[in-house]
């Protein structure tokens, strides 16, 4: 499944910094977490290969956003990197908003918590199902 990641709200040095998650270690200070989903229709068909959007706030509530594509089942998934700058709120954990589409009016959104960790290879995985009316 192709997954589009976008920050916003960050500065490009943040950004630039981003080359070395790809090692084994990671001593980079960023929090991470995977958000998997769904996109249906109130009666149950899915609402295949619409953009999906997510705003996080911690502690400081700047956000940060990523956005995703679902999938033609209505599937979708994002990786969250959530730089150190971005505090957590206690367990660690972020309040997202989930909603789609990303532009305009929403047709479907939801609120969840997040949780983070400091391990990119054993990201805390949170479940969440978008229904448009």
């Amino acid at each position: 499944m192709p997954i589009r990641r976008t920050l916003r709200l960050i500065p490009l040095v943040l950004l630039a910094g981003c080359t070395s998650l790809t090692g084994t270690t990671d001593n980079s200070g960023f929090l991470y977490a995977t958000l998997r989903g769904t996109v249906t229709r109130a009666n149950g068909t899915p609402v295949p290969n619409v953009e999906v959007g997510v705003s996080c706030v911690g502690a400081s509530n700047d956000p940060v956003g990523f956005t995703t594509d679902a999938t033609a089942t209505g599937a979708f998934e994002v990786a969250l990197n959530m730089p150190s700058i971005f505090s957590p709120l206690e367990g660690p954990s972020f309040v997202c908003r989930v909603l789609t589409p990303v532009t305009g009016l929403p047709l479907a959104e939801r609120s969840v918590t997040v949780v983070v960790g400091s391990n990119r290879n054993a990201r805390p995985v949170t479940t969440v199902s978008l229904v448009v009316p």
